[in-house]
């Protein structure tokens, strides 16, 4: 009993913690969905598996050949999440798809970007709520004398300033509410 309660308020607390965390007003989006699907799904028939060999095969005792079993499931969980990342299992969507952002797009491409947008999450998304998805969508790459910057003003007990730590969704959020073709609803 210990151990399936541990389990069970370790998974939920985490789960727990990763929602309250989310500011109010950001959004969160899960990158490898076939990985989340894989460990999810293979966390539940831990529980199922657990019940029935407790309850089922033998009651109230783990023989050697579950705990063994058990054990095993664990390598195949790790090599079905590589395999799924990797793309070998469930092949990944193309890119092609993607809406990609850069600085040098125009107002019609932007128009383009934001149609995708509201076609895929709703029509009746704001400007703001548009631009954050974006901004998910397309992180901003950090350079290596960025990283190089900011790893030595950690080791050196120095702070990051503000300014270094711009996010993406406010330059972002900014370049589309400055557009005029935002302003009338679609």
């Amino acid at each position: 009993g210990t151990i399936v309660g541990s389990a069970a308020f370790n998974l939920l607390m985490i789960i727990a913690v990763c929602i309250v965390a989310i500011p109010n007003g950001e959004i969160r989006m899960i990158k490898e969905m076939p990985v989340y699907v894989c460990t999810a799904v293979w966390s539940v028939f831990a529980y199922f598996w657990l019940l029935i060999i407790l309850v089922v095969i033998s009651p109230n005792v783990v023989e050697v050949w579950e705990g063994l079993l058990t054990f095993l499931f664990f390598p195949v969980l790790v090599f079905m999440s590589y395999a799924m990342d990797k793309g070998w299992i469930i092949k990944k969507k193309a890119a092609a798809n993607k809406v990609r952002i850069h600085e040098d797009m125009t107002a019609e491409d932007l128009a383009v970007a934001e149609k995708q947008v509201r076609e895929e999450h709703g029509e009746d998304l704001t400007a703001d709520q548009v631009a954050r998805i974006l901004a998910v969508m397309n992180p901003m790459k950090k350079t290596r004398a960025q990283y190089r910057a900011e790893s030595n003003k950690a080791w050196t007990g120095g702070k990051v300033k503000k300014k270094d730590q711009v996010e993406p969704v406010t330059r972002m959020s900014f370049s589309l509410r400055s557009l005029s073709f935002l302003d009338h609803s679609m």
